[in-house]
């Protein structure tokens, strides 16, 4: 049956007809994109109609790097830790914790996340969770989940001890006078503990996703790129589809040698990526890879790679070498798989550039475009280099309008300047970082980011078309216009009549996707 919307303030981010009163969608499809009387005209006796009493609608949002799975786990199933606790307040949260099913099916406490400059004159260390918890593994993430804190059991059970070396591209961190591991665990070093952790339970995955599903499509999310799609939620995602059950699009990015965030060994993610095609569903789109070529730009750590004095990477802190990362691309590009490359520091992101220009030298520039994830620091000489080698600068996560990371991001997230530069630039959340993925505070802070501002119109492309642009299905979404599907949210204020400083509070009153509403907090007139 046939929808019609009417009395709107429509922002379609169609260039062509950038406002619009009223739409008409049919079958999951938009009809007509225009005014009242054109979409009345249109309608017919059956035509269900919506008075939106002149609420701002715009296309679904796109969210260019999130972690569905492990959002829907570290919310739903697993302990949650507070804000800065100490060793004394983790124990008590882990044990007032009310652990799920998850947890009861395989023994383990995972949880988080501690922060290590919470641990007031001394670093993180095992003694206190062996106390709580001498026969129980723990494992807890840190606040960059890149690193983690396991106690005595936990390590027993994935074989480490003192005479464990430590690994390529990790840390087993050590006491100082005995050489004993102090449970803390740096980049690839949480690897062999998170092989010792068991999966959950395939209703527990269900659970988890359809749970973070709900919450994307709450902040208006239709359309998203998952940066870390492992076997297990891949699965999951195709039963949900299978029964109808997923109202989003989803651009699976196959993770490539990354155990921790692949949840599987490297010869099985090698498979996976493979095997591909038979994960892929009407919703599910799995021609991606994602892979980590540096860590986090985060005390105490700092694992990401940067320049040098001579504007060189520090390969120490690079995760693979150029010959194997131009490889790997060449691959991979040749497939038409598009790749999101992790790059925390200017180092990384210029190593990242420097492989593409040999893939674009090898394979041609007619392939499929890839990304660079975060782009949190990219040195000035880089800007361009984007455009010139058909590279998407995806900026997450979207924590530059946050105080608590003022100082970490300092000089970064270049908005304007990869803008000037001709950058094709999207929006991500890089949710599990985040509490949620809500990207109308980040809007906010693009348009608060000093000399890095841009203007709402720029922004609300970023997560919208751009996106869209990003993962090849501008042809279906990202913007409202006739043909495309009827994917689209209703706003409870006018973004482009408010002040600046309120765009972050935007609540999302209705989101449709392919005609079906999959949200509604109200406030909108029931159809008559």
């Amino acid at each position: 049956m046939a929808h019609a919307y009417v009395n709107g303030k429509i922002y379609t981010v169609n260039p062509k007809q950038p406002w619009a009163e009223a739409l008409l969608e049919d079958g999951g499809e938009l009809v007509l994109v225009g005014s009242n009387a054109d979409v009345l005209a249109a309608s017919t006796a059956e035509t269900t109609v919506t008075d939106l009493n002149g609420r701002m609608a715009m296309p679904g949002l796109h969210d260019a790097h999130t972690h569905l799975l492990f959002s829907g786990l570290k919310f739903r199933h697993e302990a949650r830790l507070t804000s800065m606790a100490g060793p004394e307040t983790i124990v008590h949260d882990l044990q007032q914790c009310c652990l799920s099913m998850a947890d009861e099916s395989h023994g383990w406490i995972v949880g988080g996340e501690f922060n290590s400059l919470a641990f007031t004159g001394q670093a993180p260390d095992k003694t206190f969770l062996d106390e709580a918890y001498p026969d129980r593994p723990v494992f807890l993430w840190d606040s960059s989940i890149h690193h983690g804190l396991a106690n005595s059991k936990a390590l027993e059970l994935a074989g480490l001890s003192a005479e464990s070396a430590d690994p390529a591209g990790g840390r087993f961190v050590r006491r100082p006078d005995t050489g004993e591991l102090t449970g803390e665990l740096v980049e690839t070093a949480t690897w062999p503990v998170l092989r010792a952790i068991p999966d959950y339970a395939d209703e527990v995955y269900k659970d988890a996703l359809l749970w973070a599903i709900g919450k994307c499509n709450s902040f208006g999310i239709t359309s998203l790129q998952e940066a870390s799609a492992t076997r297990q939620e891949l699965l999951a995602l195709r039963a949900l589809d299978a029964e109808k059950l997923l109202p989003l699009r989803v651009a699976a990015h196959l993770v490539w040698r990354e155990e921790r965030f692949g949840m599987g060994s490297v010869a099985e993610l090698d498979r996976l990526i493979e095997d591909r095609a038979e994960y892929q569903t009407a919703h599910v789109d799995t021609r991606f890879v994602k892979l980590w070529l540096d860590g986090a730009p985060t005390p105490p750590h700092f694992t990401d790679a940067r320049l040098d004095e001579h504007g060189h990477p520090d390969e120490g802190a690079l995760l693979f070498e150029e010959k194997d990362l131009i490889e790997a691309l060449k691959r991979f590009d040749a497939a038409g798989l598009h790749v999101k490359v992790h790059c925390a520091g200017a180092g990384a992101a210029r190593a990242a550039l420097d492989a593409y220009e040999k893939v674009r030298e090898a394979n041609g520039h007619d392939g499929t475009s890839h990304e660079i994830a975060h782009c949190t620091f990219v040195d000035g000489a880089d800007h361009r280099r984007f455009a010139e080698l058909g590279v998407i600068a995806e900026m997450s996560p979207a924590v530059w309008h946050l105080p608590e990371f003022a100082e970490i991001v300092r000089g970064g997230y270049q908005f304007d300047s990869l803008r000037r530069a001709g950058a094709a630039l999207t929006v991500g959340s890089d949710w599990i970082i985040t509490p949620n993925p809500n990207l109308f505070p980040a809007i906010q802070g693009m348009l608060h980011r000093d000399g890095e501002s841009v203007d709402l119109e720029f922004a609300l492309r970023a997560v919208t078309i751009a996106g869209a642009e990003a993962v090849g299905l501008a042809h279906r979404q990202g913007t409202l216009e006739p043909g495309k599907s009827a994917d689209f949210i209703v706003l409870d204020r006018d973004l482009f009549s408010i002040p600046v400083d309120d765009i972050g509070d935007t609540q999302v009153l209705r989101t449709v996707f392919e005609g079906r509403v999959v949200h509604d907090a109200g406030g909108i007139a029931q159809p008559v």
